[in-house]
């Protein structure tokens, strides 16, 4: 931690530097090293959580069926997507520093009681408690970020906060991959330690202003006026229906997490794959294949997703740049729908062809994600644009409680049931296709509509 110390106490010298606009507070550096330890944590249950939940109780796991798996990946996270709705004003109203605490304070119990339990009530109940605490901390980090920088360096700011994301998204689950194979509950042990290490991080914390570089925050919200703004947003047709439309997006999005994990276990063969690893390396081949018989664990070549991120990520974005919003999210929803096919087919080669698939769904997501807030900003009312952003991520609530229906029912039944995966992803690549018909029908709509009069159905 000295090393950490250091870097967050130069910080504070940097921050008194930001009124130009070239530096970041002291609040920025240190909301997004809490986020790191909080993703690191989220990532490495989530991403091995369909193979903990599925596998046997002789194995470590849960044994719970594909149905109550299901159930429990689309509650949890609609929840913990949708209370920060009504959980954003608590940081305006009681201080950003005591609601991170208390949200650690949740969260690190939680995520250790998550690998105490078994039965399937107590399991969803920890989770449940542990999505309420992630509900607190997310709209906290979102705006101290916003609070810490300014016109000029805005841009660059959240550049960096999703950088981070993906940075947990990488390292999490490779390091849930390699402690789980000593034992399941040092996967827990391990997230309830990196959610541990923000208490000591909150110790450089300060205050975000509510006034930043001149520019006035906020009002703080009540829940008043939340309910108002959910009844001003669902008068909106027109956004709420790309909002179901972008559910269909974000419930085949969540496919990589939910379904591709059990996938890769029981139909794909990576021993060819392994043996070339093992060529190159062995001690790398025997840490990846460590309690899966002689194959790679799934959650090793999912990290592919967020690696990939993290190298293409910036090149992506200044490619796309020079094409409008929506032709880029069709064409990034039909990349998905494609990478979902050559997961069905990939198996034909091996391990090397879901690699080569979890990269496709990459660019698929890298393409889609940034420009789909993009659109809503383009599109929506300019007088309301700040609100639309916000409850755009409504979308990603019930797209999570889609996706973990449609992975229960047909990993349960097409894959394992009737011995059909490939018929599952191309459910699932034809879903992707007709939300992306479905933006190109909307969008065509959606312009034969003045702009003054999209602003009066808003109103």
């Amino acid at each position: 931690m000295t090393q950490v110390s250091t870097e967050l106490n130069e910080s504070v010298a940097i921050g008194k530097q930001s009124e130009s606009g070239s530096y970041f507070p002291s609040s920025f550096y240190v909301a997004n090293v809490m986020e790191i330890f909080e993703r690191l944590a989220w990532y490495g249950f989530f991403t091995l959580s369909s193979l903990y939940m599925t596998n046997s109780v002789m194995q470590g796991g849960l044994g719970f069926s594909d149905t109550q798996r299901g159930t429990i990946q689309g509650v949890i996270p609609f929840l913990l997507y949708l209370l920060p709705v009504f959980t954003g004003a608590l940081g305006d109203r009681y201080g950003y520093k005591r609601m991170f605490f208390i949200a650690f304070a949740i969260m690190t119990p939680g995520y250790y009681l998550l690998g105490q339990v078994s039965g399937f009530w107590s399991f969803f109940a920890i989770l449940l408690f542990v999505a309420v605490g992630a509900a607190v901390f997310k709209p906290l980090v979102l705006a101290t970020v916003s609070r810490s920088t300014n016109n000029q360096n805005r841009a660059l700011g959240f550049g960096i906060f999703y950088t981070m994301i993906n940075v947990g998204g990488f390292v999490g689950p490779v390091v849930a991959g390699i402690v789980k194979d000593v034992s399941w509950d040092w996967v827990f042990s391990v997230a309830a330690c990196w959610i541990a290490v923000n208490f000591l991080l909150l110790l450089f914390y300060r205050e975000p202003s509510p006034t930043v570089n001149g520019s006035s925050a906020t009002e703080t919200a009540t829940q008043q006026s939340v309910l108002k703004d959910i009844a001003r947003v669902l008068k909106n047709r027109q956004f709420v229906l790309y909002l179901l439309i972008m559910s269909g997006f974000w419930a085949c999005y969540n496919q990589l997490f939910l379904t591709l994990p059990l996938y890769i276990r029981d139909f794909v063969d990576t021993a060819p794959l392994l043996a070339k690893v093992a060529l190159f390396s062995p001690s790398i081949a025997s840490t990846i294949s460590e309690g899966s018989s002689g194959q790679i664990s799934p959650e090793f070549i999912t990290a592919f997703n967020f690696g990939s991120i993290l190298i293409l990520q910036i090149g992506i974005s200044q490619l796309s740049k020079r094409f409008a919003s929506l032709h880029v999210l069709v064409a990034g929803t039909c990349v998905m729908a494609a990478s979902f096919l050559w997961m069905g087919f990939g198996p034909a080669v091996g391990g090397i062809g879901i690699v080569l698939a979890v990269i496709a769904f990459s660019v698929g997501e890298m393409l889609t994600s940034p420009k789909s807030q993009e659109y809503v900003a383009e599109s929506m009312p300019s007088t309301q644009a700040a609100l639309f952003m916000g409850y755009y991520f409504l979308s990603m609530a019930v797209g999570f409680l889609v996706a973990g229906l449609l992975s229960g029912w047909g990993y349960g039944y097409l894959a394992k049931t009737l011995g059909r995966p490939d018929w599952m992803w191309g459910g699932f690549a034809a879903l992707s296709i007709c939300c992306a018909s479905a933006l190109l029908w909307y969008h065509r709509r959606l312009l034969n509509i003045p702009r003054h009069k999209r602003s009066q159905h808003a109103s």
